[in-house]
């Protein structure tokens, strides 16, 4: 069966950034996928969390065609029903669903140093209204780097890190 991580959590957590670091390291044949990329079009007809369903069924049938049988991805969820959402897009693969947490004081640090304007005050807001979906694991990543967040991930989902790839720590 193909395998799968989901990586959810807050905004400003390090979903994507702690993706392109699995990416890195991990030794398999591995495909990665920024769920928002398969949600951004305007105007969307239904909703964005739809069409980003639809793409993704979509892209794990050509992955899964291409041999590929190990898939990461990331996206902030906001309610339980979009991770069984996404689990059923992704037809015959066991998906693991993780959780980044950090504190709201380093989650708006973190949106400050990166945002401004609009989208800083839209982002800000995220954070409180932010509540756990119920993943299978949650990674506290307070002081960890992304290389060691990466690992983490890949040792919760029980996917094999070999050493020779461990990438920064």
């Amino acid at each position: 069966m193909a395998q799968g991580i989901l990586i959810t959590g807050p905004i400003g957590a390090g979903k994507t950034t702690t993706l392109h670091e699995i990416e890195a390291v991990l030794d398999v044949p591995n495909a990665i996928l920024d769920l928002d990329w398969l949600a951004w079009a305007s105007p969307v007809r239904g909703t964005a969390h739809d069409l980003m369903l639809r793409n993704l069924a979509d892209v794990w049938r050509n992955v899964r065609e291409a041999g590929i049988a190990h898939v990461a991805m990331a996206r902030m969820l906001v309610d339980p029903g979009e991770i069984a959402d996404v689990q059923a897009a992704l037809a015959g693969c066991d998906v693991v669903v993780v959780e980044l947490a950090l504190g709201a004081d380093e989650l708006r640090e973190r949106i400050r140093r990166r945002d401004s304007g609009v989208e800083l005050e839209e982002h800000l807001a995220l954070i409180d209204r932010w509540e756990p979906v119920g993943a299978d694991v949650v990674i506290q990543t307070v002081g960890k780097q992304p290389g060691q967040v990466a690992r983490d991930v890949l040792g919760a989902a029980g996917w094999p890190l070999p050493s020779s790839r461990q990438g920064p720590a």
